[in-house]
């Protein structure tokens, strides 16, 4: 039987319930604060800006170097004007052809080319923050115009010079031609076939270029025995830039004989004296060469000590002499660059000339 629960009952239970599920007080009041803790060490102020920059990019430095970079052949306007915007010589005559050239994509010509400037040699800073150097166009190993499949490392920055500075031809272009377009005295046009076991000098500009520093440094690019030197592991910039003067080293590419005697060579007195000595001695060498090679046919002299290639076919033993020549006179160093080098040629050729 069910029970019915009094008013009194059911109030004791709802005062139950109501407890049971709300039985939490009333919230504290708030704790003190915590100690704060000490401050960290302040870390080391970065370098400004603009000092890390002046140390190359103030107007002292750029005057003293562009006064020097004016006195180098590099920056003759008569480069540009002569070849600059040609297609076959605007990767060496022009900024924006050698510019062309390290992407990787040359032989067109430019209609308005620049001369060489800062911008042709060096590009933008990659990085700038830790030891910031002059970023050079390109560094990487030389291919030889000459012979595509040959590459030449220096290991350093004189791969830049060697970009250009070796030999556009070697002999063998000038053997490979076999017979010649003639004129006669009525105009008339007639094929005339090169005997064999002779040469054909086609043109007055007849030689490697005025390049063969690098093919000449490593001994390649004569006729004769092949002698390489110990500078070519100097390079080019330790002689030709290094510590410079107003009117030497640095960008004026022109050897400062100081650079010269620090590891190697004494003292500059000493050293002055020996490249005046071997220098005399390579040149009068050279201009028997050439004198006899005027007599052989192969070169034509002014009289004042310049020769120029004579447009002729000669036997083939004249014309490595006359190559070898060429590639000496157009290395400009009078043996510096290869010592034992210019031996090998100048024997070659005397022994040719009957010298």
């Amino acid at each position: 039987m069910i029970k019915r629960m009094s008013l009194l009952s059911v109030l004791v239970l709802a005062l139950a319930v109501m407890f049971m599920v709300s039985c939490e007080g009333p919230e504290g009041p708030a704790g003190a604060a915590g100690v704060a803790g000490a401050d960290g060490a302040d870390g080391a102020d970065g370098a400004d800006a603009n000092v890390t920059c002046l140390g190359c990019h103030s107007e002292a430095k750029w005057t003293g170097i562009e006064a020097k970079y004016a006195l180098s052949g590099h920056a003759n306007p008569g480069a540009l004007d002569y070849a600059g915007g040609r297609g076959s010589c605007t990767r060496c005559h022009s900024s924006e052809g050698f510019g062309d050239f390290v992407a990787g994509y040359d032989g067109e010509d430019i209609a308005y080319p620049s001369a060489l400037s800062c911008e042709s040699c060096h590009g933008n800073h990659t990085v700038l923050e830790g030891d910031i150097s002059a970023p050079l166009a390109t560094m990487d190993p030389v291919v030889l115009i000459v012979d595509p499949t040959m590459s030449i490392d220096l290991e350093s920055s004189s791969n830049l010079c060697g970009t250009c500075h070796n030999s556009r031809r070697n002999g063998s272009y000038y053997e490979a031609i076999d017979s010649v377009w003639t004129e006669d005295v009525n105009g008339n046009d007639s094929l005339w076939i090169v005997p064999t076991g002779s040469v054909y000098i086609s043109s007055s500009h007849a030689g490697p270029h005025y390049s063969s520093q690098l093919n000449t440094m490593k001994g390649i690019g004569g006729y004769g025995s092949t002698t390489e030197t110990t500078h070519d592991n100097v390079g080019c910039v330790g002689c030709h830039m290094g510590a410079s003067t107003d009117t030497e080293g640095g960008h004026t590419f022109a050897p400062n004989l100081a650079n010269c005697t620090e590891a190697c060579h004494g003292t500059v007195a000493d050293i002055a004296v020996f490249a005046a000595e071997k220098h005399d001695a390579i040149k009068a060498r050279m201009d028997a060469v050439a004198e006899a090679l005027v007599t052989a046919g192969a070169l034509t002299s002014d009289g004042a000590g310049h020769y120029t290639p004579a447009k002729n076919v000669v036997s083939q033993a004249v014309f490595e002499a006359f190559w070898n020549y060429r590639v000496m006179y157009q290395d400009h160093s009078y043996g510096v660059h290869n010592p034992g080098y210019y031996d090998e040629m100048l024997d070659e050729a005397e022994a040719t000339l009957g010298l």
